[in-house]
């Protein structure tokens, strides 16, 4: 018997660590984007001339150099017009592709250079394990790029999509995620995309809350 010594084996080992989350942020930030949606208002206009237009606001991430972003459906449902706000600024006209309310997902493109356009890696969510770390970009409350992280507190949860169809596999988080994330993605630690941030489960009284991704 010969002993051997394998003098890559640290550089395997480090190359498959996990990176930290200004690094994920550094890697994924120019994938994200800000969604605004304008879509028709329930209310009365006071200048007259039927209702007013009302504008919501979601996040989403370049899926390719097509100019693809994924969102949620729930983001764009109904929308009259979309702008889609880019890393540097830059704001966009942007149309639906498709959407699948059965899974709160949506598809918009738009017609941007592609020196704006980042995609984001997709990652392979079946490989997550509870107490992973991941990461969340997105716009919660209009404030664009905000990073927060976490954990996967828990897999394969069953959450409701808007139409009542029952989402099965959902990630659920402990990474802080509020009104404005819907659409943004849920990065794992090697900077690949593994679900889409799309609710929240509260208490209902303004108490905790644990997030879920999916």
């Amino acid at each position: 018997t010969k002993q051997v010594t394998v003098k890559q084996a640290q550089s395997i080992a480090s190359s498959t660590a996990p990176l930290s989350v200004n690094q994920i942020y550094r890697r994924a930030y120019r994938g994200v984007v800000e969604i605004t949606v304008t879509t028709a208002g329930g209310g009365v206009s006071p200048f007259g001339g039927g209702s007013e237009p009302q504008r919501a606001q979601g996040s989403g991430w370049v899926y390719d150099s097509g100019g693809r972003i994924v969102t949620n459906d729930h983001v764009v449902d109904g929308a009259q017009s979309i702008s889609v706000r880019f890393w540097n600024g830059k704001t966009y006209s942007a149309s639906v592709v498709g959407t699948d309310k059965s899974t709160d997902l949506a598809v918009i493109k738009v017609d941007a250079p592609s020196s704006v356009l980042h995609p984001l890696q997709v990652g392979d969510s079946s490989a997550m394990q509870v107490g992973d770390g991941v990461v969340a970009i997105g716009s919660p409350f209009g404030l664009e790029e905000t990073v927060t992280s976490g954990i996967v507190s828990a897999l394969h949860r069953a959450i409701t999509a808007p139409n009542n169809f029952t989402i099965n596999d959902s990630i659920q988080t402990d990474a802080a995620i509020n009104h404005g994330n819907s659409g943004g993605p849920l990065i794992d630690s090697s900077a690949n995309v593994i679900g889409v941030n799309v609710q929240i489960a509260t208490d209902g009284q303004g108490g905790a809350s644990d997030n879920a991704g999916v």
